[in-house]
């Protein structure tokens, strides 16, 4: 038989400690997702570099045409879809 003075399983936590603790945990997720932000609005460039424009391509041919263009140099495609 087991002593009942002596609890084989851990007391429950107050509420007002879990409490604290989800506050605590909250607290610093805010901090770290400030300092993330204020990061970026300060060290991201607003706009892009000199020399680095954005293409408005009207069809395939405008692409194939761009893209063997830049033989040689790293292209990215970008493409937006409406869905």
């Amino acid at each position: 038989m087991t002593d009942p003075g002596s609890p084989s399983l851990p007391a429950p936590e107050r509420p007002r400690r879990r409490w604290r603790r989800t506050l605590g945990f909250l607290a610093a997720c805010l901090l770290v997702f400030g300092l993330v932000a204020g990061w970026l609005y300060v060290l991201v460039p607003v706009s892009a570099p000199p020399g680095v424009t954005l293409a408005d391509l009207h069809g395939v041919g405008d692409l194939q045409a761009r893209f063997n263009a830049d033989r040689g140099q790293p292209r990215l495609l970008v493409i937006f879809s409406p869905t």
